[in-house]
């Protein structure tokens, strides 16, 4: 005999627990992107108390530029799309909900500002609320048009459609990085310049962009239009180039692109669990190559990072934030890969996760790199971002139907 889970809630189906999981999950995602938020705001934590309130308040209001410099501005407003983004799964709502959501998010934008008065190595600025606010709302709107765009029940959906969505969104932003548009002949020519009359060879550029598009195809391979959507993804990318500040179109990069596209047939003609190892040993192999560069060892050993993404916080925030993207893509291609070879999430992300911190331990005596546990903590949010892009209707699940409500079951002779 087994318990009887009682009225209302059901046994199996996507909701084993109960129907709030779903939201539960989006909301602990939503306090490890606030916590990071907050180690990010006032890193070094290094506080001094002798500040005056209300002077450095005045100070802050002062200051007349909304535009500050290219990275602090995409630092500020990236910083915090995700963080609308995670509110709006967190809590499902239109209208005056959303509104709120959003009021909350730039009060807890200013507060990290205030907060900043008390930390000499920050600047408190109100246009870094702006940017903020500006993010929030992108999070909010990529939420709201995800749900208008969302497939009804039975259309045919593959579980791995938000996955690959995901993917996709990563390989466009690892190329688009860091989406400064800009409207001028003269940058299409200079972006054309390193294809057409200043060529220059690199092949960890071109195995790159050929191994990425691979991944992506991979993950598309059970979709009808799935040649049309890699096809796509490399005009987008190279449309985007002409029109993005700090981006060419290269000999190497553009090649690669072309061998990803001739051989993504290849790959689909090999049997599902074949693919899905050779792409899990492209994943690996690749991400651990990086890694691994230059391949000198020097004799002694530089600090290691034990904090997550400080090492993240220094130097340029652009560049550190692609290489973060870079590796979030390559860690869930051979999470997905093993995923699909049956392998179980959880076990897949601490496995992941010792390879990356082993990886990184490395790294202190290879010169020119810095040795740090985030990547080792990656494959970790993998594992809990994972059953929410997988399920259906996950942020706004349907409540089981009451026992007297349920069709009696047919009786047997």
């Amino acid at each position: 005999m087994h318990k009887d889970s009682g009225p209302g809630r059901p046994t199996s189906g996507p909701w084993p627990d109960d129907a709030s999981a779903p939201l539960r999950r989006w909301r602990w995602l939503l306090a490890v992107c606030g916590l990071l938020v907050v180690h990010g705001s006032l890193y070094p934590w290094h506080f001094e108390g002798s500040v005056s309130a209300s002077a450095a308040w005045a100070e802050m209001w002062a200051e007349a530029d909304l535009w500050t410099s290219l990275g602090d501005v995409v630092g500020n407003l990236v910083l915090f799309v995700p963080v609308g983004l995670l509110a709006a799964k967190a809590w499902p709502g239109r209208g005056a909900w959303a509104l709120v959501i959003f009021v909350l998010g730039v009060l807890f934008a200013l507060a990290l500002q205030v907060l900043q008065f008390w930390v000499p190595e920050r600047s408190p600025a109100w246009s870094d609320v702006w940017w903020n606010s500006l993010g929030l709302a992108l999070g909010q709107v990529v939420v709201a048009l995800s749900r208008r765009w969302r497939p009804t029940a039975g259309a045919g959906r593959s579980s791995l459609a938000s996955p690959l969505l995901v993917m996709a969104g990563l390989w466009l932003a690892i190329e688009w990085w860091p989406f400064l548009p800009t409207i001028d002949f003269q940058h299409i020519k200079d972006a054309l310049k390193p294809l057409l009359l200043t060529p220059r060879w690199s092949w960890r550029s071109f195995v790159d962009a050929a191994f990425s598009l691979l991944v992506v195809a991979q993950l598309a391979r059970g979709m009808r239009t799935r040649t049309l959507l890699i096809v796509a993804l490399v005009a987008a990318a190279a449309l985007g180039k002409l029109f993005l500040r700090g981006q060419v179109l290269s000999l190497p990069h553009v090649s690669g692109w072309c061998a990803g596209l001739a051989l993504a047939p290849l790959l689909w003609r090999l049997p599902g669990r074949a693919a899905s190892w050779l792409v899990l040993a492209l994943a690996l192999g690749w991400f651990t190559f990086d890694e691994l560069r230059p391949f000198a060892w020097r004799d002694e050993a530089s600090r290691f990072s034990w904090i997550p993404f400080v090492a993240s916080l220094r130097g340029s925030l652009i560049s550190n934030t692609a290489a973060l993207c870079w590796q979030l893509f390559w860690l869930g291609a051979a999470l997905l890969a093993g995923r699909a070879l049956g392998g179980r999430t959880g076990a897949l992300a601490l496995a992941l996760a010792g390879w990356a911190l082993a990886l990184e331990w490395h790294q202190a005596w290879l010169p020119g790199r810095v040795a740090d546990i985030t990547p080792a903590v990656l494959p970790l949010l993998w594992w809990l971002a994972l059953p929410l892009l997988e399920s259906r209707g996950a942020s706004t699940p349907v409540p089981p139907q009451p026992v007297s409500a349920r069709r009696a079951p047919a009786s047997r002779r």
